[in-house]
């Protein structure tokens, strides 16, 4: 499985929230099981890591979402990735790099 490329741009301060949604064709018309699946991801600025917690939305979409106090820790730049669990494996699904945009108002 290849790992798809995404690079973002965040708030400093925001909490963050990304929303991925997984079908089975490309008219995404027939939603994919996800039973058995889990996910993990984080962000690492440097040598510190800032972990994602994600929760099932739907049959077939998972939220992964950062607290904005969190958020605040990142620095001005760094990286990402979402990684796939099932039957013992692992698969990297999403990474890049991550720019932040400091916050100026208090």
């Amino acid at each position: 499985m290849a790992t798809a490329i995404l690079d973002i741009k965040v708030n400093e301060g925001d909490t963050f929230i990304m929303t991925l949604d997984f079908w089975e064709n490309v008219e995404r018309t027939i939603p994919s099981d996800l039973t058995g699946i889990t996910y993990a991801g984080q962000f690492k600025i440097g040598n510190k890591y800032i972990p994602m917690t994600n929760t099932k939305l739907a049959e077939n979409v998972i939220e992964f979402k950062v607290a904005s106090y969190s958020m605040k820790e990142l620095g001005n730049k760094g990286t990402y990735d979402i990684d796939e669990m099932f039957n013992g494996e692992t698969f990297r699904i999403l990474q890049g790099d991550v720019r932040t945009s400091a916050e100026v108002t208090a």
